[in-house]
């Protein structure tokens, strides 16, 4: 409970006009009219507003003295977040040379009436290369491998058995990683030779080798998969024409047959329920490869080249401030420059303070909040000596700000396939695009948040022992995170626990995605983001401690339900709040009772399933509900079950519901 902290003055405007209108008597007796017309108390009354102006003022410096004590202790309101994306260039044609489109490349959203463009700029370079084929590789039962590359252009070459077996594959190895690019495979197939199959529905899986997990991954149909299928134009290999895949940054080598290469391949699968299969084997006569297109990160902000700050003076503590706030943190390469003779300029280093700071050190500090540059100060010591920390911009010396980037905040969290406009025109380049939502955009860090946040910040004191400091620390290292769990070990020997001295924190990142089911390559965290986190929380872990940064258990349910609706309403809109429902409900970041997220480790119960339905606006009664596990990896759910029990690492989320809605039954 906060401590009740006293008003400095009390008096309020009706007490300051009492108290004037009670010294009349004895200062003015002559003043009789004492009426609210009269002017003398309208002057009053008009004195009494002003004083009361200064007394609300005055009673703010509580406020003040709270917030410079936030300062003292080195909080500060984190800027706004860039909301990030990964967004896809595709070429005008196949190049014969690699292309690559720099980092720094800005694209946006269309400009409208109402809104201006959204720009976002890359990341890194992307390298749209050229693919070289070394192998091509049949098998027909999984253990031996024939080559038959060179045989290309010359006869056909069946790819499975005459009669195609599950687990037949062809694999396609390159000399080099293709990682990031859009690869555009053209293959002459022997027309109608593979009958029985349906052309836009054949029991085949097209595969990379993942790097990540160290084993075949399937290119999914979903525009906004990491690794896509966009078109498969051959008929199931019944005819001429293209495969284009969007390979993913964890594309790796592999040895297959004793063949060391980065490979994709094209696997018979076990055939669907009612799915047709092949009749006979498909045969290839050639396949070309090209890239025709990339994926690189892109983040919303706007790069700025070279900006000039002013000229040194000579003397301590120098203050400059950048044309554009708030700004990114200052990553590798952005810095200030400090002109050292002509056109000459000498780079300076970023530091947190200026505490360690010798005079000769060329520090400086940047809020990227208000873009503030400071320079080192001088301070008087006890002997009357002036000790500078970090050393002085000389007199006349021009100073700039290499380069930066500003922008950020929710806006910039765009829906899919917004980002279509390239600010500037690159050669051979035809357009861009994002496939999936731009996420993690978020607002300043308001005043009230940060004294909110401040006395948390303090009682962990940059140190993490409990769970709770962990799990603040963690989400104070990155804004991409939305959710942190610490678990750390409770019973010796218990199932499901930590080992003694491990702390494992669990993290969440935030998703584009409010609303229905969460697509699962969103709750993967990079790898970059949890270093970063790993980081920040092993500078201030206990020595004796070891350290785990990881996603939670996820478990995927999928709820079956039968519903009555109330008379005289609209079937299809009542099984769309229902089912709308379950995803909000089942969620592990708006779920839950709070709104919070799915709680850790909490199991879930059939008949909760049946209280949340039932609070639908509309619903009569619930019939009957089914919670079915699934695994995630194969898609097939298990047995129904009444109640799903979560370990203290796992969290729940939504697979795919489906409720049936059936009209009240009418009583006579």
């Amino acid at each position: 409970m906060a401590l009740p902290a006293p008003k400095l003055d009390e008096r309020t405007f009706q007490d300051l006009v009492r108290e004037a209108r009670s010294m009349i008597p004895r200062y003015c007796p002559e003043w009789t009219d004492h009426n609210l017309s009269d002017p003398g108390i309208t002057l009053i009354e008009l004195f009494a507003w002003m004083v009361d102006i200064l007394l609300y003022r005055l009673n703010r410096v509580p406020d003040k003295n709270y917030i410079k004590f936030m300062e003292l202790i080195g909080i500060r309101l984190a800027p706004a977040h860039p909301a990030a994306a990964e967004v896809t260039f595709r070429l005008s044609a196949p190049q014969p040379a690699p292309v690559t489109i720099p980092a720094g490349t800005e694209v946006a959203t269309v400009r409208t009436e109402t809104q201006d463009a959204i720009v976002f700029t890359t990341d890194s370079d992307l390298n749209i290369t050229i693919p070289d084929p070394i192998h091509f590789l049949v098998t027909r039962d999984g253990v031996n491998f024939v080559d038959f590359l060179n045989e290309l252009g010359g006869k056909a070459t069946d790819v499975f058995r005459q009669v195609p077996q599950v687990g037949n594959a062809f694999y396609l190895g390159y000399s080099h990683s293709l990682a990031n690019n859009v690869l555009a495979m053209t293959l002459d197939c022997i027309p109608n030779r593979a009958t029985g199959v349906n052309p836009y529905d054949p029991p085949l899986a097209w595969e990379y080798w993942d790097n990540d997990v160290q084993n075949w991954r399937a290119f999914e149909r979903a525009p906004e998969a990491i690794a896509w299928l966009e078109r498969d134009g051959t008929g199931a290999l019944n005819r001429a024409g293209d495969i284009i895949l969007h390979l993913p940054r964890s594309f790796g080598a592999a040895e297959v047959g004793m063949r060391l290469a980065y490979w994709i391949r094209c696997r018979v699968v076990a055939p669907r329920p009612g799915q047709p299969t092949y009749d006979a084997s498909p045969a290839v006569l050639s396949i070309t490869s090209n890239c025709v297109g990339g994926r690189v990160p892109a983040t919303h902000g706007i790069q700025i080249e070279r900006e000039e700050l002013g000229t040194g003076d000579g003397t301590a503590g120098q203050v400059f401030r950048l044309i554009n706030s708030p700004i990114f943190d200052l990553s590798e390469g952005n810095t200030v420059e400090v002109q050292v003779e002509g056109s000459k300029y000498e780079r300076w280093v970023q530091v947190v303070d200026f505490s360690r700071s010798r005079p000769e050190d060329k520090h400086f500090t940047c809020d990227p909040s208000t873009g503030e540059i400071r320079f080192g100060p001088a301070i008087r010591q006890p002997d009357g000596q002036m000790q500078r920390y970090g050393s002085i911009p000389s007199k006349g010396k021009i100073i700039r700000m290499s380069s930066y980037r500003f922008g950020g905040g929710s806006t910039g969290n765009v829906g899919r396939n917004a980002l279509t406009v390239l600010k500037s025109s690159i050669p051979y380049v035809a357009g861009v695009t994002n496939r999936r939502a731009a996420a993690g955009g978020a607002d300043p860090e308001t005043l009230e948040s940060g004294m909110m946040r401040a006395p948390q910040l303090f009682r962990a004191h940059d140190r993490a022992v409990t769970e709770a400091d962990f799990e603040f620390l963690a989400l104070e290292a990155s804004q991409h995170i939305a959710r942190a769990k610490c678990i750390q070990p409770r019973e010796t020997g218990r199932a499901n626990e930590p080992p003694p001295g491990v702390v494992l924190t669990l993290v969440i990142p935030t998703v584009s995605a409010t609303a229905g089911r969460i697509p699962p390559d969103q709750l993967e965290v990079p790898h970059e983001i949890k270093q970063a986190i790993y980081s920040h929380l092993d500078e201030r872990r206990l020595l004796a401690s070891r350290l785990i940064v990881s996603e939670p258990d996820y478990v995927w349910v999928s709820i079956e339900a039968k519903v009555r609706m109330k008379p005289k309403l609209d079937a299809a809109k009542m099984k769309a709040s229902v089912e709308e429902e379950l995803y909000r409900y089942f969620n592990p970041l708006f779920g839950g009772s709070a709104g919070k997220g799915w709680p850790f480790g909490r199991d879930i119960i059939v008949s909760e399933v049946y209280a949340r339905i039932q609070s639908v606006s509309g619903v009569e009664y619930v019939e009957d509900v089914r919670i079915y596990p699934i695994e995630l990896s194969t898609g097939k759910r298990g047995e129904p079950t009444q109640r799903i029990v979560l370990r203290r690492s796992a969290v729940l989320c939504s697979h795919e519901h489906s409720v049936s809605v059936l009209a009240s039954e009418q009583v006579e």
